[in-house]
């Protein structure tokens, strides 16, 4: 038969329950304890900070590299269109040289302002000298190269050249 007690209730089954609750609290704070037992996260709050920071400045400098890169592109094109202004300046100054140069522009120019005129073939051409009239003749014979040279020049003179 059973045990008589004056007790109510068994006990002994109510301990097992409060050993297994003090066990689960025991574990609890060996868990808390795990838990705090970690490192903190500071460390690596201050590397994201860091990343987050090299990242900005590398993004800066390459914007200003890009606006810098840009800058110069701009002045390369305005150097191009002044060197094409100056190409096109040297053209038409050429062409007023050449104009002003040319055989019909100084032919003009010598008998409008200079009041000269080109001779004609048949024309003598008369020349003053102040020492009087005087012939001096070289004592030197002439050679045949010389000779051919006179022949030559006087061809040249007749056909008036």
């Amino acid at each position: 038969m059973a045990d008589r007690t004056n007790l109510a209730y068994d006990m002994s089954r109510y301990e097992a329950a409060e050993a297994a609750k003090a066990e689960m609290a025991e574990k609890r704070k060996n868990i808390n304890s795990v838990r705090s037992a970690k490192p903190s996260s500071a460390p690596f709050v201050l590397f994201s900070l860091a990343i987050i920071l090299a990242m900005g400045v590398t993004l800066t400098v390459f914007l200003t590299s890009k606006a810098d890169i840009a800058a110069v592109h701009a002045d390369i094109v305005a150097a191009k269109a002044e060197v094409e202004e100056l190409k096109q300046e040297n053209n038409r100054m050429k062409t007023e040289l050449e104009q002003k140069s040319s055989q019909k522009a100084v032919e003009e120019y010598a008998e409008n302002v200079l009041g000269m005129q080109k001779i004609n073939i048949s024309q003598i051409e008369y020349v003053s000298l102040e020492s009087g009239n005087v012939v001096e003749v070289s004592d030197k014979k002439d050679t045949f190269v010389t000779k051919v040279q006179n022949v030559i020049n006087s061809v040249m003179e007749y056909l008036g050249k």
